[in-house]
């Protein structure tokens, strides 16, 4: 999986948790960053940028032991997840032929769905799973497509650089895909499902 990169977005307020989501102790006891980092470079995807905001120091520090980099977004405060996509896209090498996009506060997302996105990849064409007619995450995002996004205002959405290009769904049978942790209930709830 050389030829794709991830950028994890892990520089989000964490409004509605009350504290920094992405560093609360999943199950594995690693940070919730660190778990989803994790995922990525276990499934042979290098490089794996990090994009970070609020507590970068700490961020950085559960980060200490996985093939990651860490790249900070300084408009992180403005709560706009597009800045954060801009920053991560502006640190990858030229050579890729795409990048997962990821929010770091998604740690159901199975190591499978990374496969089969990468397994579903051609050029010109983005990727992202669905699950029961819902889309998902992480996006696969080709490289054709980087222009387009870093081109995007400010107030636009990452999902606004998406319209017009080619996007393939990959149907997957893991609700994970669609889970993301916004809030107390939602991460006890995690913690506690089957996978």
């Amino acid at each position: 999986m050389s030829k794709f990169g991830a950028v994890v977005l892990a520089a989000g307020l964490s409004t509605r948790m009350g504290e920094n989501k992405v560093l609360l102790p999943w199950r594995d006891g690693r940070p919730i960053v660190a778990h989803v980092a994790a995922l990525f470079a276990e499934a042979g995807v290098d490089p794996v940028i990090v994009v970070t905001g609020r507590d970068a120091a700490e961020v950085r520090a559960a980060l200490a032991d996985l093939p990651a980099r860490c790249v900070h977004n300084p408009d992180y405060a403005s709560g706009e997840m597009l800045s954060s996509v801009k920053v991560g896209l502006g640190a990858l090498p030229d050579a890729l032929a795409a990048t997962f996009i990821q929010p770091a506060d998604m740690p159901c997302v199975p190591q499978a769905v990374i496969g089969a996105l990468a397994a579903a990849h051609e050029p010109g064409w983005n990727v992202a799973p669905r699950f029961e007619g819902q889309r998902g995450h992480p996006v696969l995002l080709d490289r054709a497509t980087w222009g387009a996004m870093l081109a995007l205002p400010a107030d636009a959405r990452p999902r606004d650089g998406l319209r017009g290009s080619r996007l393939r769904l990959v149907d997957v049978a893991d609700a994970g895909v669609l889970l993301d942790l916004d809030t107390r209930e939602s991460y006890e709830r995690a913690l506690g499902r089957q996978t």
